[in-house]
């Protein structure tokens, strides 16, 4: 079996300053904070690129592929096949591991890889009885179909469901269990930073 020596660069590309909830960039939800990032990543580069990956930490219900909608919002060519992947916070580092391996097999050249989140515009959806109740209500074919649908409604359907971004097991966000971390592994916040820096 012969060893593919394909060497892979990773270039540091563009983003969007870090801002707080509902804060400069609340109006904008992740397709429209992405597009102008992947024009200018895009306008940085010489040649074609062959494909591209994209991801958000919450999903949102209007984008069944994010990474789709941002590439053809920014009008880039819409031949180049794009794909959307999530991993929580580390879903640009995953973007980057899966274009790499895609990448190694020397048939593409180039990928252009990122991620983004608005905490500002996760959606709050229905629950899950009341959603069913509606696609049956618009299902009914006549009077009767829906007054029987409406017969089975109960109050205790009629809710919203609030995404947490949580754990389902341990019911913990990321960012609580990286606390437990640091404080398990006598990490401090200044070590932290200075990494991070």
């Amino acid at each position: 079996m012969a060893s593919n020596t394909h060497t892979i660069w990773l270039a540091a590309g563009v983003r969007t300053p870090f801002v707080g909830v509902d804060g400069p960039f609340a109006g904008r939800d992740s397709l429209t904070l992405s597009v102008p990032v992947v024009q200018a990543m895009a306008a940085r580069v010489q040649g074609a690129i062959d494909f591209g990956v994209w991801g958000a930490v919450i999903p949102n219900l209007a984008y069944t592929n994010l990474a789709r909608e941002i590439w053809l919002e920014a009008k880039l060519d819409p031949h180049v096949p794009t794909f959307t992947t999530i991993m929580q916070c580390s879903t640009s580092m995953a973007g980057a591991f899966e274009a790499a391996g895609m990448l190694a097999r020397g048939s593409t050249a180039l990928a252009l890889v990122g991620g983004v989140e608005s905490m500002s515009r996760v959606q709050i959806g229905l629950g899950q009885n009341l959603s069913d109740f509606l696609r049956r209500l618009g299902q009914a074919r006549d009077l009767t179909q829906r007054l029987g649908v409406l017969r089975k409604l109960r109050p205790s359907d009629i809710r919203l469901f609030i995404p947490q971004v949580k754990n389902r097991v341990s019911g913990r966000s990321m960012g609580e269990h990286t606390e437990d971390m640091a404080k398990t592994w006598s990490i401090s916040r200044q070590e932290q930073d200075e990494l991070a820096l």
